[in-house]
């Protein structure tokens, strides 16, 4: 089969719909022998190996299941590692699960994927009609390709997980579709697909979702599984913002932690040693004693230093922007020139702000000392000054400094050391 910029478009505007963002995401197809299968880069260009494809890719459904499988990696790039063999390999049998079974007419029941792996061993979990009955992979193989209605539920970590626990030590030589953050394809640019290009893989993926049930509800799992991994990328605000919370500043705004407690369950998720010695053994437990983590909440808020020295005024609706997604943990906003003010958020929100046309980042270090903030963020022109037995102190108290520009300067030499610094641009794409 040749494959051309228009098949490949054609083809996932079929399954996925013409206004499908997904088939606008490929810009160009280039014949590579290099690649092993396919892998596609952060521009959209899109590699295919001619021999691969003139042996496995008979028909459309079978263009279909390889070009959708390699768009959906990029939204798994949060799970997938380099060289993790076995996260590689879960990662890959979940997405050709969910292709095989949620896209199943526009996949051909994921024709491809019985053409090009056996029926049997390690490499069947990969493909839809596969034998494994009385295989150490049996039950999670039935929790992918479900026959009824499944009441347990995995996340795409504990399918992982699961998966590491059941593999050999011994590395599996077994080929995977697209590229997998291996050494030889880190060049392909895949990492550098902009987090605006990955939600509009997600809106599509998940606007489809509704049409693809079967009525008995036997992949509602999977569904929830797609959704899950789907709805867990973050974008850069979202990550930096959360990522400098504070145990102190505590304004409504709870952070998701984790504990463990002790549950059995069919899937060796997170197996005791007595498991892993039946496991290693070749004796299957039946039911394993996992150590589950529990999803807690944890009390915490975002500390936020804005600058209001002067030229704030020209860049306020974008840092409002920034912070708007937290309206409702984030009560209080510091003003600072060169003292510290605060204000209701909903004050700052309707431009109301107090200055003294100084800058100095001194009275951020005293507040941020004086109340124990561990985390802070700061939002500056970087225009100031910070005495050294202040920056010491800072240091000295582990403090951590997210700092974001606005304005031209590029650089904040007084808190680089504490923490990131990025551009106001940078935190604002969506």
């Amino acid at each position: 089969m040749h494959i051309t910029i228009e098949t490949v478009r054609d083809t996932l505007r079929h399954g996925l719909g013409h206004d499908s963002f997904t088939a606008g995401f490929v810009k160009s197809v280039i014949e590579d022998p290099n690649v092993p299968t396919t892998c596609i880069n952060a521009k959209g260009v899109l590699r295919y190996n001619p021999d691969f494809v003139r042996m496995n890719v008979k028909t459309g459904v079978d263009l279909f299941c390889l070009t959708f499988h390699e768009v959906l990696h990029p939204v798994f790039g949060h799970f997938i590692h380099p060289n993790d063999e076995v996260a590689n390999i879960a990662c890959d049998a979940i997405i050709n699960s969910v292709i095989s079974n949620l896209f199943a007419e526009a996949s051909g029941s994921g024709a491809l994927f019985r053409r090009i792996y056996p029926e049997r061993d390690l490499p069947a979990i990969l493909r839809p009609d596969s034998d494994l009955r009385f295989s150490r992979y049996g039950r999670l193989y039935e929790y992918l390709h479900p026959r009824a209605r499944q009441q347990t539920r995995l996340s795409a970590g504990e399918v992982i997980q699961t998966l590491r626990a059941l593999m050999p030590s011994t590395r599996m030589d077994i080929l995977l579709l697209g590229s997998h953050g291996t050494a030889g394809a880190k060049g392909d640019g895949r990492e550098g697909i902009p987090t605006a290009t990955i939600q509009g893989l997600s809106r599509d993926f998940l606007q489809k979702l509704p049409a693809t049930s079967n009525g008995a509800g036997c992949w509602d799992h999977l569904k929830d599984l797609l959704v899950e991994v789907l709805n867990t990328k973050k974008t850069i605000r979202q990550s930096l913002l959360t990522g400098y919370t504070t145990r102190r500043k505590i304004e409504g705004f709870f952070d998701v932690g984790q504990r463990m407690r002790r549950i059995t369950s069919p899937f060796p998720i997170n197996p005791s040693r007595r498991d892993l010695v039946l496991l290693s053994a070749g004796v299957w437990p039946g039911f394993f004693r996992n150590r589950q983590p529990e999803i807690v909440q944890k009390p915490k808020g975002i500390a936020v230093f804005l600058d209001v020295s002067g030229s704030v005024n020209d860049y306020l609706p974008e840092i409002i922007g920034i912070l708007s997604g937290l309206r409702n943990r984030i009560r209080t906003v510091h003003l600072f020139s060169n003292t510290v003010v605060d204000v209701p958020f909903a004050e700052l929100c309707k431009g109301q702000v107090q200055t003294t046309y100084g800058t100095d980042f001194d009275c951020i270090a005293k507040t941020i000392l004086d109340n124990e903030y561990e985390r802070a963020v700061v939002i500056t022109d970087g225009y100031g000054g910070l005495k050294e037995e202040n920056s010491a102190a800072l240091a000295k108290a582990g403090s951590r400094i997210l700092t974001i520009l606005f304005a031209d300067k590029k650089e904040c030499p007084e808190f680089e050391p504490l923490g990131e610094v990025v551009k106001l641009e940078d935190v604002t794409e969506e």
